[in-house]
């Protein structure tokens, strides 16, 4: 594994032949969430995971950033990485800045992968608990903060994973979490644009999430089939009795799922 620091993003490159499969990791976590799928796809793919700028070991001095300039980081690891096409993966947050890119450059794209995340823009109701959370954070109340975001992260009963998540979270700073949460509130919404997208996709969903619910992935899906002007491979997945961390909760399945999507793009090109 090589690991290099593009532009101040912590990115990890685990080598091997083939289509470059990107791992994009959801808030407030870092790339080692994808552990068990760096582990199950690095020997049929060139797995790549990073951490998003200002958590995991992608500390910077700014934390004052957008959305967009989350998603431009994107490109900049595929620029600096000299990969012009890739599978990518993204889960919740990861998903945001994967939808925003693939409608900025879809030709970067063999496939794209949505796990629990939606296109629609957040309501009034979530910005002001997002500006609240900076406030409390800022304030030292990050302790309290996190009490309230675990439960709907971990599922009830899961010890193991409690243990890595709360650990994966230990390691950003409170700047670093407090500048993703303002740019998770630049978002945009992507919705109406999702029938443009002629890329194979998968959206994977955990029926029971508690922060992307069953329906977003439904309607995204409703959205993206109804402008598909030829067949091209798209699928929705519910995985049953999993929440919202699924590679973590449901890795087993979570990688069969995932490498079945990508032998169908194989097989159909």
């Amino acid at each position: 594994m090589k690991k290099t620091k593009v532009l101040g993003v912590c990115v990890n490159d685990y080598g091997g032949e083939g289509i470059p499969l990107v791992f994009v990791h959801s808030f407030p976590m870092s790339g080692r969430m994808w552990d068990k799928q760096v582990e199950y796809f690095s020997e049929k793919y060139r797995v790549i995971t990073y951490d998003i700028r200002g958590l995991g070991e992608s500390t910077t001095e700014d934390n004052v950033y957008s959305m967009e300039k989350l998603v431009n980081d994107f490109f900049h690891i595929l620029n600096s990485l000299k990969v012009q096409k890739v599978n990518a993966c993204g889960l919740s947050m990861g998903g945001y800045i994967l939808l925003r890119a693939i409608l900025k450059d879809t030709e970067r794209f063999n496939s794209l992968i949505l796990v629990n995340t939606k296109a629609n823009k957040d309501d009034d109701d979530i910005l002001l608990k997002r500006s609240s959370a900076v406030i409390k954070i800022q304030s030292g109340g990050r302790e309290a903060y996190l009490q309230k975001l675990l439960p709907k992260l971990i599922p009830d009963n899961n010890p193991e994973m409690e243990k890595l998540v709360k650990d994966i979270i230990s390691e950003n700073t409170d700047e670093g979490i407090c500048g993703n949460l303002l740019a998770l509130s630049t978002r945009i919404s992507t919705i109406d644009k999702l029938q443009e997208l002629n890329t194979p996709i998968l959206l994977l969903s955990g029926k029971d999430d508690r922060i992307n619910t069953e329906a977003e992935s439904e309607n995204m899906f409703h959205h993206i089939k109804e402008g598909r002007k030829h067949p091209i491979f798209t699928s929705l997945i519910n995985i049953k009795n999993c929440g919202h961390l699924c590679n973590l909760e449901r890795p087993e399945e979570f990688n069969k799922i995932l490498g079945w999507f990508l032998k169908g793009i194989e097989i159909g090109t």
